[in-house]
């Protein structure tokens, strides 16, 4: 099995598919936030932090709340001022 490591902030230590799962003979359960796996010494069990989790959730959410406040600051703010002028009449 192949890995790549990327650094970046996550709630996720490893991302396994499917293929991955077949290829340890895991059993994941999202239900208990745990994986088990055979090992030459036994059945592996491997458990969430549940406090990672949550504070890369609640990190998640203050960048997505920032981004929207920033959208609608974009949206609200003109980049420049417009002035209706009438047109010029003629002179006779």
């Amino acid at each position: 099995m192949k890995f790549s490591v990327i650094r970046s902030a996550s709630p996720y230590n490893i991302i396994l598919g499917r293929s991955g799962l077949r290829e340890l003979r895991a059993i994941p359960s999202t239900l208990h936030a745990m994986m088990k796996f055979p090992t030459p010494r036994g059945i592996a069990t491997l458990v969430t932090r549940a406090a990672t989790v949550l504070e890369c959730r609640k990190r998640e959410e203050e960048q997505l709340l920032t981004e929207d406040e920033d959208e609608l600051t974009d949206r609200t703010t003109p980049l420049y001022k417009e002035k209706i002028v009438p047109p010029m009449e003629e002179e006779k």
